[in-house]
């Protein structure tokens, strides 16, 4: 089973550790937050996070409209059933992130949000 995360959260994949380049630690520790919480009903496996500017009006919360930076990845999961999209919706929801980074959003609270219809900041599809 695949599912496919979009975000306005930079979540770049940059393996930067403690000591590394702030901007960098600081992306990476948001990446590792996503597979984390992914990972909390089954082993997720990832594929690699893409980042494309597109119209995002009608596909967030209502407060994001127009064109704007959404991160992408696909996550795999071995067990078909294991998760679903609205599993991950609760285990998302208010988890906290770093903000600040290369997003061209500004965020209410540094957390993520999915199910306020007004500050959603991500959200998730089943292929």
């Amino acid at each position: 089973m695949k599912i496919i995360i979009e975000t306005l959260i930079d979540i770049t994949e940059t393996q930067a550790r403690r000591g590394d380049d702030r901007l960098a630690v600081n992306q990476q520790a948001n990446y590792n937050t996503v597979i984390q919480t992914a990972g909390l009903r089954a082993n997720p496996t990832p594929g690699p996070v893409t980042v494309n500017e597109k119209d995002i009006t009608g596909m967030f919360g209502s407060v994001y409209k127009g064109k704007h930076l959404v991160w992408n990845i696909e996550i795999e999961y071995e067990y078909e059933g294991g998760v679903n999209v609205e599993m991950l919706q609760d285990d998302f929801d208010l988890v906290p992130i770093i903000t600040g980074l290369t997003e061209n959003i500004t965020l209410e609270n540094s957390v993520v949000r999915t199910k306020d219809k007004k500050l959603a900041n991500i959200i998730f599809y089943s292929t």
